[in-house]
């Protein structure tokens, strides 16, 4: 199950075009000045980590640090990798964050199972020099969940909602150190939900989709289509809901726009992508890498940075997993 929560071929994204559906418009924003170009690079076919999916690349240090299932890699160009004597730290990525903050990276909490048979702990890790955990706490406040939404905004941490195994929730936490979190909101004017996709992008929070486990009820039918931003966690304003085809992906902030890296459309994998200027108004393009959802997404210099991420394909009437292992790199120019 894939958290919505993810040198060759070319493309080049032209002048703004009209608006084709409600929210949605093919084309990049106009921007004051020179319009924007912006160019897909495939930096690697094969990374030296092996293909997965719902992991996070942070840049610290000068340097791009892949938190990968099955262990931690380091690179300065994306194309070669190093893998790092860091050991695991007990997150699976698949459920829980990873948070940069600090120059640091923390792991908040630990887990074993799945969504169905959940045993997590509250257990708070630190690296700074990126060989060794140190335990801040072996307990903690930290909300018993999976499927929430994390992010760094104004120096603290934020966490949003998510699934303890048998509730949803609406609530906001923060903490300035990974071990003490405060609950600024007992429930939001969001319905509860999993968090997809959070993001900090002009000075507010974001909080873009979400929705239950596959297969289970939804309580807000909408709640995928949902935009809501935030400058204090306590307040929340709706923006109108994203309309089109395409919904999702892997949340990243670029070039003055907020972008969803491997969006669905309608509901199925594809190389697509969304970005916003305004949380508005939504921009869709189609991408020439090979379908995927759950990527690593990032920003290094002045490119944006996509690897990893699963699609799958029906075989004999089953599904085959395809695990995704490439680095791209999307650059824009002013002309």
């Amino acid at each position: 199950m894939i958290r919505q929560s993810l040198v060759g071929s070319l493309i080049a994204i032209a002048a703004a075009a009209g608006v084709t559906t409600a929210g949605i418009s093919r084309g990049p924003a106009p921007r004051a000045g020179a319009a924007a170009e912006y160019t897909w690079s495939r930096v690697t076919d094969a990374a030296a980590f092996d293909g997965a999916y719902n992991f996070p690349v942070f840049v610290v240090h000068n340097e791009m640090w892949a938190f990968h299932p099955r262990g931690h890699w380091y690179s300065r160009d994306g194309k070669t990798w190093t893998r790092s004597e860091l050991p695991s730290s007990g997150l699976n990525s698949g459920y829980q964050k990873y948070v940069s903050f600090r120059d640091a990276v923390y792991a908040l909490g630990t887990m074993t199972g799945n969504y169905l048979d959940l045993h997590l702990t509250s257990r708070i890790a630190r690296t700074r020099d990126f060989k060794r955990w140190e335990v801040l706490a072996e307990e903690s406040n930290l909300p018993a969940r999976v499927f929430y939404g994390v992010l760094v905004y104004q120096g603290k941490m934020w966490l949003f909602g998510g699934f303890d195994g048998r509730e949803y929730y609406n609530d906001v936490w923060n903490s300035t150190d990974g071990v003490r979190w405060t609950r600024i909101a007992d429930h939001s004017a969001w319905s509860p939900r999993d968090v997809d996709m959070a993001a900090a992008f002009q000075g507010r929070m974001w909080i873009i989709g979400g929705g239950v486990i596959d297969g289970q009820r939804e309580v807000n039918p909408n709640s995928k289509r949902e935009v809501w931003a935030s400058t204090d966690g306590i307040h929340w304003i709706k923006s109108p809901d994203r309309a089109g085809s395409a919904w999702g992906g892997s949340p990243v902030v670029f070039d003055d726009q907020l972008w969803l890296i491997a969006a669905n459309r309608n509901s199925t994998f594809a190389p697509a992508m969304l970005s916003t200027a305004d949380g508005v108004m939504w921009r869709e393009e189609s991408a020439p890498w090979p379908p995927r959802g759950a990527p690593a997404v990032w920003v290094f210099g002045d490119k944006l940075f996509m690897a990893g991420g699963k699609y799958s394909v029906m075989e004999n009437g089953a599904p085959r997993f395809i695990y995704r292992n490439d680095v791209w790199s999307l650059t824009r120019r002013a002309r």
